[in-house]
């Protein structure tokens, strides 16, 4: 009898901090700014890296996952009482807030929102850098977060990469790694989702930085050499050189990146450029190293 109760008593404090709640109140800067972004759970910044676009589009549109408050701050969200809340907006410092406590302001919630402290954006006017060429492989490449500038905004991603370098065509590389910056505006494939990559990086103001989408994926021959295959979707090869790709003879399978892992391999590496075999591709014509880089 005991047990039983306890029991009872256990499944009526689920049942009840799982209660389902309406939320409503204010959500603003603090110049009085609405349009505060409201994301239960930190959800979108939780998803995985190759979340398919379709499903994370989905996501955006879900009333039960993120809102916006309008133009006066107002907004309306249900989550559960274990639930957290998170308050952003960019160039201000988000909030996070617990379900649990908002309820008990249910009469006047007014989150307010705090800019980021801002300095100034000096732009380097390096005209002709020097340009580091090499094939690396990844080591780590992390989000890297930017200054919140006073006087220009920043619409591209930033990422910290290290790379061990295997394989030079400049003379100026004298260490086996190498460290860079880079800066992304929505690519559909980045160079950091492949694990050896025809890279350039040149050096700005003393800082060393990707060149913005100059890369190629590389893979080892059974001769020894790298190559890199053509891809129709998004070929940066194919684009850059002007030569005859070569036949070539894969030493082992290429390595299917995960952006790539919910498609038909068919319907991405295709003939007479690629065959597959028991579910393993193979590059069967592509470029050499010499022949993507140009003066």
């Amino acid at each position: 009898m005991k047990n039983s109760l306890i029991l009872i008593l256990i499944l009526c404090f689920q049942i009840t901090y799982s209660q389902k709640v309406d939320l409503t109140g204010i959500a603003k800067t603090s110049e009085n700014r609405g349009h505060v972004m409201i994301v239960l759970n930190d959800t979108l910044r939780k998803l995985p890296e190759y979340f398919p676009d379709s499903l994370y589009q989905k996501m955006w549109k879900n009333k039960n996952l993120i809102c916006f408050s309008d133009g006066n701050g107002s907004f309306t969200i249900n989550a559960d009482l274990n639930d957290s809340l998170v308050f952003s907006r960019d160039r201000y410092i988000s909030q996070t807030h617990k379900v649990s406590k908002l309820i008990s302001q249910q009469d006047s919630i007014n989150v307010i929102l705090e800019p980021t402290p801002c300095v100034e954006y000096i732009p380097c006017n390096e005209t002709n850098p020097e340009l580091y060429i090499f094939i690396g492989e990844k080591l780590d490449v992390s989000p890297a977060s930017q200054p919140n500038y006073c006087n220009t905004v920043s619409i591209d991603s930033k990422s910290q990469s290290k790379y061990k370098i295997l394989e030079k065509f400049t003379n100026n590389l004298n260490a086996e790694n190498i460290n860079f910056v880079s800066y992304d505006h929505f690519s559909k494939v980045k160079y950091d989702e492949f694990q050896n990559v025809l890279l350039f990086v040149g050096k700005y103001c003393d800082s060393l930085i990707h060149q913005k989408y100059q890369y190629h994926p590389v893979y080892k021959m059974k001769n020894g050499k790298w190559a890199s295959p053509i891809f129709e979707e998004y070929d940066l090869t194919e684009r850059k050189s002007d030569k005859q790709p070569h036949k070539v003879e894969m030493a082992e399978p290429i390595t299917i990146p995960g952006y790539n892992s919910y498609r038909k391999l068919e319907d991405i590496y295709k003939e007479p450029y690629f065959r597959i075999e028991k579910g393993k591709v193979y590059m069967l014509y592509g470029y050499y190293p010499e022949d993507l880089i140009t003066d």
